[in-house]
């Protein structure tokens, strides 16, 4: 089957109404906010009492931070800021096609990743939502399709198109390889650290906590409950939180180079120019600049999302922290020609 593309007298125009159909889940949320501000979207409830959320945990934690990042992303235009990122590569011939893809594959997650975040309540029922992952829950889901997936469906298949407009060039590969796999491995390396603190930390602090038993309060989001760290109200326990998630990331990068979620991707973080493990000092600084900006109050994912964007801009996609650490994320070599040869440690 041939792949679409564009004639080069299409491609600019494409990339820009790309933008700005990337740019529509900006317009609906500002929108919306703007209602509600001005009481065009108020609303009264009087005598109703339910249940606003429950601890299904893992999903519940999950659901919470994804719905954090996809508010900052649309709030900020991130969608239609890829897009104009990516028409400048375009532009400077910088690895279009792979540039191409990168920005279309974010417009297919942010379209698909959206519908996921809400709380659905139960239709005429008192703020009792609907459990995660139920037949209820799914055609919610799919309900909730709507003008912001369509454009950003649309936006995707422009981009991919226009990033594909040289005839007779040669598909350019990605340099390294790890483009889908950081965000995997990211996934899962939260997943370890949610659990860790639920099932190991949580319990402990219980046990010598002047407060008894206590609540769960990791089955919440970690970005909302973590800024509170950097704030007059931090508690003990938030405090564990963060010590505990910086550990993770900082003792294995030093020993391993990688996390338990890049050694399930094979990827490791390198030095770029030696190809060796990072130092303690760079691994701790690499550390903070990833979750440690994630939770600063207002900016700090705004701050992470545009250090993401930088990778549109590079050959081999590195993100921007990684670029001013001298860092790279690469993929795992065998010493051997045989594919099951063990990982190097």
């Amino acid at each position: 089957m041939r792949r679409p593309r564009l004639r080069a007298g299409h491609a600019v125009p494409a990339w820009l109404a790309a933008a700005a159909l990337a740019a529509v889940p900006t317009w609906e949320l500002w929108r919306e906010r703007w209602e509600l501000q001005y009481g065009e979207g108020s609303f009264e409830i009087h005598g109703c009492v339910g249940v606003l959320s429950g601890d299904e945990w893992p999903l519940s934690t999950l659901r919470d931070d994804l719905s954090r990042v996809v508010e900052t992303a649309e709030g900020w235009a991130v969608p239609a800021l890829a897009v104009l990122l990516g028409l400048l590569a375009y532009v400077r011939d910088t690895g279009r096609e792979v540039v191409g893809r990168r920005v279309a594959g974010l417009l297919v997650v942010t379209a698909v990743v959206e519908p996921l975040v809400p709380m659905y309540t139960v239709p005429g029922g008192c703020l009792e939502t609907i459990p995660l992952l139920s037949a209820d829950w799914f055609r919610a889901v799919l309900g909730s399709w709507g003008s912001n997936q369509l454009c950003l469906l649309s936006a995707a298949a422009l981009v991919y198109a226009a990033s594909r407009t040289a005839a007779g060039e040669e598909p350019v590969a990605a340099a390294t390889g790890t483009a889908w796999r950081r965000p995997v491995a990211a996934l899962a390396d939260y997943l370890v650290v949610v659990a860790a603190l639920r099932l190991v930390v949580e319990p402990a602090w219980s046990l010598i906590s002047s407060d008894g038993i206590w609540p769960t309060w990791f089955g919440q989001g970690l970005l909302g409950r973590l800024g509170n760290v950097l704030e007059a109200r931090a508690r003990p326990e938030e405090l564990l939180a963060l010590f505990t998630l910086l550990l993770y990331f900082w003792a294995q990068h030093t020993l391993w180079g990688r996390t338990l979620g890049k050694r399930l991707l094979r990827v490791r973080v390198v030095d770029a120019r030696t190809g060796e493990r990072l130092g303690a000092g760079r691994a701790a600084l690499r550390t903070l600049a990833f979750p440690f900006l994630a939770v600063v109050p207002d900016i700090g994912l705004v701050l992470l999302l545009a250090g993401g964007l930088a990778a549109f801009l590079d050959a081999e996609g590195q993100v921007l922290h990684d670029r001013l650490l001298g860092a790279a994320v690469v993929r795992t070599r065998h010493t051997t020609g045989d594919p099951h040869a063990p990982d190097l440690p």
